[in-house]
C-alpha cells in the first residue's frame, strides 16, 4: 500500500500533502513535476468519515473491556492516532476534469 501517484507523470504523492489536503477540508492536490490537479473523490470522504466515527458503535463494547475512563480515552486516542497515520495510504484522487467517479 503505498500513496498514490500522479495519474499524469507517475510522480508519487508526497505523505506530508496528502495529509495537509485531508486537514484542509479535502483541497485537492497539485502535483509538483506536471502541475495537474487531483480531487479528493466523494466515496473516500464517506471513507474517512467512517472510520473516525467508528469508534463510537463500538462504544458499549469497548467500555466492557477497559471499564476504567483513562484506559478507554487512550484507546480512543491511540485509534485515532493510527486512522490520521494510514489515512493518506488509503485515499485515492482523480483528475479534477475526469468524471468518472
Amino acid at each position: 500500500m503505498k500513496v498514490q501517484k500522479c495519474i499524469n507523470c507517475g510522480t508519487q504523492f508526497r505523505y506530508k500533502s496528502v495529509q495537509k489536503s485531508i486537514w484542509a477540508g479535502y483541497k485537492p492536490i497539485i502535483c509538483f513535476n506536471c502541475g495537474a490537479i487531483h480531487e479528493f473523490r466523494f466515496v473516500y470522504r464517506l471513507v474517512v468519515s467512517v472510520l473516525i466515527v467508528l469508534p463510537i458503535f463500538f462504544n458499549q463494547w469497548i467500555s466492557d473491556i477497559a471499564p476504567n475512563p483513562l484506559v478507554h480515552s487512550a484507546m480512543y486516542f491511540g485509534y485515532i492516532f493510527v486512522v490520521i497515520g494510514i489515512m493518506p495510504y488509503l485515499i485515492r484522487y482523480r483528475l479534477k476534469n475526469d468524471n468518472l467517479e
